[in-house]
């Protein structure tokens, strides 16, 4: 058995009479997002709205067709099905509570005209819903557009959807009968088609009688414009044959094989079926055959519900099916039905709980109905029936539908066996969702039902406890001691085994935790159960992407999302794997969109859903925010996950919460709290490999780097190492760390940790003198950093060139970097040390106070770029910003002073003239370029227009003077005249320039006097 196509074929149909119809059709649905269709039954809405899409979407002026069939559609979640299967989307359970804003989601994401058909049947509460968080009054109109098919009234019959109708971008359009003259041309048409007009029809049915005839004109004139009418005379002229199979397929709401029926419904089944789609009664797709869902409705309102003849037959059928296919999940679900609407409520529970892959395999919502109508058929099993739908809710990961289950039947007085299977699913409900102090609650009422012995299910019950509380050691020990009594049972294995997985995950020993999740895979594979625990592709998911193998967790995400594609693929709810895709993208390094993917759905959930699951998210988003430099949103994300760590019960996440906080002080600056931080955080049992890591390199005090863990532990200590060995000036040490620990982090494609270590290999060599080489490190370090929004990483990679710029005496690049840091820096990044860089530069800032922390200050401290500066050394086209007393970074054989106006060179110093200062000046800033004496009139005698005969003896003069003043100091030539007339420095003189720092207003020097 399968679902029909929720798709059109995309083959196109013939309308008769519809053709200004369509027209106005076609301008609504261009113009509005939402465009409602309605008219009675067999007015050809559907083929009308089919021809309007499908013209308008090959035409471009609208997207892609998709349709979905509403009718028996019940509530959110099976609305959230039909149009996921209609979207070519997997329809992964969803939380009862977030049903609505998943099909808004899943709706945003599609660029499609999307046809709901048969909405007669659809709840209006549900689309009223959806369509106010899909498209809000005065939002853009979005990708998708929405035609809604119904044979009643949509807006104006229901108050939620008349009032967004009012305001938002809706349109309703009635389609009218036809007119007489296409009448006549529908009608022509059928007959062409049929072969005999509508006379020989009535002549043939008649038998040549009159009496006869005459009752068949007036039985037609009778029926007038109600089809209802003319399709209760069709089904009631149907042969007996006919008639059994459409009550068959009526019961089964399912398409079924031809050679299925035969088997059940007699050998005249393929005769029966040409005169079933001759009549329009039934639809063939294939092999397959099934009541239009637009039909359903109709055929029951007149036939009534199935006799239990026709339940027997399909049972019989469902039966041949299962059993040449087991994990047929529609066959599973119709075998229940049928048998259940035949009074053996207890066999259909047991057909159910024996074929577990079948099971698996269904949607949650025929599952939902399946158990629901075993429980209202069958007293004797209601309550064993509910139980078993609470743990299939459980399984999906739907927490609020199982506690609304199980809280139902907790106002029941249940025998103590059911009443002991509630307790122990409800405790796992208020485990999973964060509550142990209630938890604790149902066990000890459990203990109190079974006290004789404590079952299995209790004892791991008070071991998911234990964890939560943060006695790890205690519930492993827990958990361990009962491999013996679940071994031979793959389902209580299996949640041991994932509850193993959980504890370590937790601990960050993701080694561990990815082998316990595996195991428990194993162990439900083993019993052929597809429907595997939520919870272990949760911890298996999140164990990889711990491991560094980023490809790999990509991979399991996607099987656990996509369809199924082997029976043990049960699949995430949506909005974990919106979570777990945003997780992923951030442990890849691309923080940007996993925080524009993962906000969102964080601030969705449900704070009653899965307080622990938050406080996972919120982790995973608070060190996504400190990498962005968004240390206020990653403040806000720990403190909820602290909040709920405060909750009696949680302990297990306090350290967590400690180490993040530890990491935000340390992205502030605040390295003594950061540090107190972490060994609050190891101060109990949590033993987290990486966490120690952390701890050592925030220690101020020396000591090895923690031992032992992970492959991927050991790469992210040689990260920390070398950001040690940074900080405290041990270079080489910080070089070889970073080269060990780069190629790890390039294979795993975690781009965050792969920008720090080459940010570090570029100071260290910067720092080493090796320029070349840091700026080629930096490089690409700062382009990661920039395509992924590492903003601190970013302008970090800023300071270093600054420092290489200014010590290359490029003080023009050095303003620039700084400037730059400065600009792309947000206001809590803009620390003190940043804005005096920035005024050491001699870069514009402006005015406003710098922020109040310092996530900065060591970097720049460490670089020295605000350091003090008391004077400015110029040489040719670089410069060197300096303290007093502190030596340039090259030798020069002059150094005009231009403070103290005196020249120091080899054999001392001595006072130059002002005339001569300026000329030294001009002449050492040159550079290799060198002045001609046209250059040295403008710049030093200030003349506009040079005449050789008037001035430039005088300029000579200065010049030879200039020569024999520093003859005093320098064995030779100071300047030289070049083949091309212009005076430079020396080839093998170094001459520099010193001045102030920074430059104050500029003095009033005299210049030499033009000669006249």
């Amino acid at each position: 058995m399968a679902g029909s196509s929720a798709s059109w074929s995309g083959t196109g149909c013939e309308l008769i009479g519809r053709e200004r119809v369509a027209a106005e059709l076609a301008q609504l649905i261009r113009a509005h997002a939402v465009v409602a269709v309605v008219g009675p039954l067999g007015i050809g809405k559907t083929a009308l709205v089919r021809q309007v899409v499908e013209r308008e979407a090959v035409a471009g002026r609208v997207e892609p067709a998709a349709q979905a069939s509403l009718a028996g559609v019940e509530g959110a979640r099976g609305l959230l099905e039909r149009t996921g299967r209609a979207l070519g989307r997997r329809y992964p359970p969803v939380e009862s509570s977030r049903l609505v804003s998943a099909l808004s989601t899943l709706l945003g994401s599609a660029a499609c005209t999307l046809v709901w058909d048969d909405a007669e049947d659809a709840a209006l509460d549900t689309v009223a819903a959806v369509l106010e968080a899909f498209a809000p009054p005065g939002r853009p109109r979005p990708r998708c557009r929405i035609v809604i098919v119904s044979r009643e009234a949509v807006f104006s019959r229901h108050g939620a959807l008349r009032a967004w109708a009012e305001h938002g971008d809706a349109a309703s359009f009635e389609v009218p009968p036809l007119d007489a003259p296409a009448c006549r041309e529908l009608i022509a048409a059928l007959e062409k088609r049929r072969g005999r007009s509508l006379q020989d029809e009535a002549i043939r049915a008649s038998g040549g009688n009159p009496l006869a005839l005459q009752l068949a004109v007036a039985a037609g004139s009778a029926a007038g414009s109600d089809p209802m009418v003319g399709l209760g005379h069709a089904i009631d002229a149907l042969p007996s044959e006919a008639g059994r199979i459409l009550f068959v397929l009526l019961a089964a709401e399912t398409p079924l094989r031809d050679v299925d029926l035969a088997m059940v419904c007699g050998g005249r089944t393929q005769e029966s079926l040409l005169l079933l789609s001759r009549r329009a009664l039934v639809a063939r797709e294939g092999d397959r055959v099934s009541l239009p869902p637009r039909m359903i409705g109709p055929v029951r309102s007149l036939v009534g519900a199935p006799a239990p003849p026709i339940w027997e037959a399909v049972e019989d059928l469902a039966r041949r099916v299962l059993a040449a296919a087991p994990d047929d999940p529609d066959a599973l679900l119709l075998a229940c039905r049928a048998t259940a609407q035949r009074g053996r409520g207890p066999e259909a529970l047991a057909l159910l709980r024996g074929h577990v892959a079948a099971r698996a395999a269904a949607s949650p919502a025929a599952l939902e109905r399946a158990l629901g109508e075993i429980a209202r058929g069958e007293p004797a099993v209601a309550n064993d029936a509910l139980l078993a739908l609470a743990r299939e809710q459980l399984r999906w990961g739907d927490f609020e539908a199982a506690r609304r289950t199980l809280d139902g039947l907790a106002a029941l007085d249940l025998p103590a066996p059911l009443d002991y299977r509630r307790c122990i699913l409800s405790a796992e409900a208020l485990v999973r969702a964060g509550e142990p102090a209630n938890a604790t609650q149902e066990l000890e009422r459990a203990r109190s039902l079974n006290p004789s012995s404590a079952g299995v299910a209790l004892e791991e019950g008070l071991a998911d406890l234990a964890v939560l509380r943060g006695d790890l050691h205690g519930a492993r020990r827990t958990l361990l001691r009962l491999a013996h009594r679940t071994r031979s049972v793959p389902s209580l294995e299996g949640r041991r085994a994932v509850s193993l997985g959980f504890s370590y995950l937790l601990e960050e020993r993701h080694d561990r935790a990815l082998s316990w999740a595996r195991k428990a895979r194993e162990a439900y594979r083993l019993r052929g159960d597809a429907a595997v625990d939520i919870l272990v592709p949760i911890v298996e998911i999140a164990a990889l992407m711990g491991l560094d193998q980023i490809d790999r967790a990509t991979e399991v995400a996607a099987r656990e999302t996509s369809g199924r594609t082997s029976r043990d693929d049960r699949g995430l709810a949506q909005g974990t794997a919106v979570l777990f895709r945003a997780g992923i993208l951030f442990r890849r390094g691309e923080m940007k969109e996993a925080m524009q993917i993962g906000e969102p759905a964080f601030r969705a959930l449900d704070r009653r859903a899965d307080r622990i699951f938050r406080a996972r998210v919120a982790h995973y988003l608070a060190r996504c925010a400190i990498g962005l430099g968004q240390l206020e949103r990653a403040e806000e994300f720990i403190r909820i996950a602290a909040g709920i760590a405060a909750e009696p019960g949680l302990g297990v996440l306090r350290p967590t919460c400690e180490m993040d906080f530890a990491l935000l002080c340390e992205a502030r600056g605040e390295r003594s709290e950061a540090a107190e931080r972490s060994r609050l955080a190891l101060s109990g049992a949590w033993r987290s490999p990486l966490a120690r890591i952390e701890a050592w390199a925030l220690d101020p005090r020396d000591g090895p780097p923690p031992r032992g863990g992970f492959r991927a532990a050991h790469a992210y200590a040689w990260l920390r190492s070398a950001e040690r060995a940074l900080e405290r000036g041990n270079l080489a040490k910080a070089e070889t760390a970073a080269a060990r620990a780069e190629p790890w982090y390039r294979r795993a494609g975690a781009l965050y940790e792969l920008a720090r270590v080459q940010l570090v290999s570029g100071e260290a060599r910067a720092r080493l003198g090796r320029s070349g080489e840091a700026i080629s490190a930096i490089a690409s370090g700062a382009s990661v950093a920039e395509r992924n929004g590492y903003l601190p990483l970013l302008i970090c990679a800023h300071l270093v060139r600054a420092f290489v710029a200014e010590r290359a005496g490029d003080l023009q690049k050095c303003s620039a970097e700084l400037g730059a840091a400065w600009t792309q820096a947000v206001p809590e990044l803009r620390d003190e040390a940043l804005r005096r860089a920035c005024a050491r530069a001699g870069v514009d800032v402006g005015p406003g106070p710098a922020g109040a922390i310092r996530p900065l200050a060591a970097r720049i401290s460490r670089l020295g770029l605000d350091r003090p500066a008391t004077c400015l050394t110029k040489q040719g086209g670089r410069a060197w910003i300096l303290d007093a007393g502190e030596d340039p970074p090259a030798h020069f054989d002059l150094t005009l002073e231009l403070d103290r106006g005196r020249v120091r060179g080899e054999h001392g110093e001595l006072p130059l003239p002002p005339q001569q200062r300026q000329i030294l000046e001009h002449l050492a800033c040159a550079g290799a370029a060198g002045m001609s004496v046209e250059d040295l009139y403008r710049e030093v005698w200030g003349g506009t227009e040079y005449h050789p005969l008037r001035h430039r003896n005088s300029i000579y003069v200065a010049l030879t003077r200039l020569r024999e003043s520093l003859g005093a100091v320098l064995a030779r030539d100071a300047f030289v005249e070049g083949p091309d007339g212009r005076y430079r420095i020396a080839p093998e003189v170094t001459a520099a320039v010193r001045r102030s720092w920074p430059p104050g207003e500029p003095d009033s020097q005299l210049r030499a006097v033009s000669a006249k």
